[in-house]
């Protein structure tokens, strides 16, 4: 044995007195993270799941009916399906309350810290922490997340099927949506907070979104107040120009101002786009040897349920492999 290998297992060794070292630390339980751990478990691999909840934005989903298998469930119904199929596994621990402050390279491992400054450590680490929607921060809004309020036309917008809408956005995000939902709503309003439309947005999707006889756009619209009983049922939002409230009728409102990967925690350690976003192979193997990233945190194409589930697998499947070349 090499004098390296020596030192590493001396390391080891001492380290796992003090700390269980898993083969694989999984950060975020959405689908991506969940899915992974279950794979990792098919592999006969301890693995160690951290998240701040269960679910991700799944859970926040009012209804889903585009995941295989699935014709209609509630986004907390399906979260709990697969943390259902996760606990059937022994071999892979589940800790929640659990947010990641920064991941640590040493010795060939990799040291997981929290923010409350819990250390785990582990062969390999697959970060599936998914993405944050950008907030409006305004009153109503958290009450009605999930119960007519959404941040996914793709995801929830069948749901609105011969409603009024309206989608809070001005650039691409908010075009696409506006899009989709023109061929499912009875009304699409969208409300720009600009005096105008944007000028990098893509000049075809946005006149597509903006053709069709259905959708009606409101510019200097900064939405105020989201207002409904046991669901949506109307916003108000300021004219920019006279300052007057005005009040929006509608059924269900889309949030289309962007997103935020949540990565901050591994800023700096592994490469990544000029969106935030990790940037991974075709094995989900990112710029760091033993680092893995999977679903929205990672610049795949398509941020979807179904989409996340499969690359957490794929980043299982990839850390396996990987920890078979390694020496023991």
């Amino acid at each position: 044995m090499s004098r390296i290998l020596i030192l590493r297992s001396l390391f080891t060794t001492h380290y796992s007195l003090l700390t269980m070292l898993y083969d694989v630390i999984i950060i975020g339980a959405g689908p991506a993270g969940l899915s992974a751990g279950i794979y990792i478990c098919r592999k006969k691999l301890s693995a160690l799941v951290l998240s701040k909840d269960i679910g991700g934005q799944t859970a926040k989903s009012w209804e889903v009916e585009n995941y295989l298998g699935y014709s209609l469930i509630s986004g907390a119904d399906l979260a709990q399906k697969f943390k259902e199929h996760l606990d059937s596994f022994k071999c892979v621990s589940l800790k929640t309350g659990a947010e990641v402050a920064s991941i640590k390279k040493s010795n060939g491992l990799f040291e997981v810290i929290t923010k409350k400054r819990e250390k785990y450590l582990g062969k390999t680490v697959i970060i599936a922490s998914g993405k944050n929607p950008k907030m409006l921060n305004v009153p109503g809004e958290e009450e009605f997340r999930g119960r007519g309020l959404t941040y996914c036309a793709t995801c929830d917008g069948p749901l609105f099927s011969g409603k009024d809408v309206a989608v809070v956005g001005q650039g691409n995000s908010a075009m696409g949506a506006t899009y989709q939902l023109a061929k499912i709503a009875k009304l699409v309003y969208l409300l720009i907070k600009g005096p105008k439309l944007r000028s990098d947005l893509d000049k075809i999707l946005a006149e597509n979104a903006l053709a069709a006889d259905n959708v009606k756009v409101i510019y200097n619209a900064l939405t105020t107040k989201v207002k409904g009983d046991k669901a949506v049922s109307g916003l108000e939002y300021q004219d920019q120009k006279t300052k007057e409230i005005k009040k929006l009728s509608i059924q269900g409102i889309f949030v289309e101002i962007g997103s935020i990967p949540s990565a901050e925690f591994c800023r700096g350690l592994v490469k990544m786009n000029k969106l935030g976003e990790i940037i991974v192979d075709k094995a989900n193997m990112t710029s760091v040897p033993g680092i893995f990233a999977a679903g929205d945190v990672s610049d795949v194409i398509e941020k979807q349920t179904i989409i996340a589930a499969g690359e957490g697998a794929k980043a299982a499947i990839a850390a396996a492999k990987y920890l078979s070349s390694r020496p023991e």
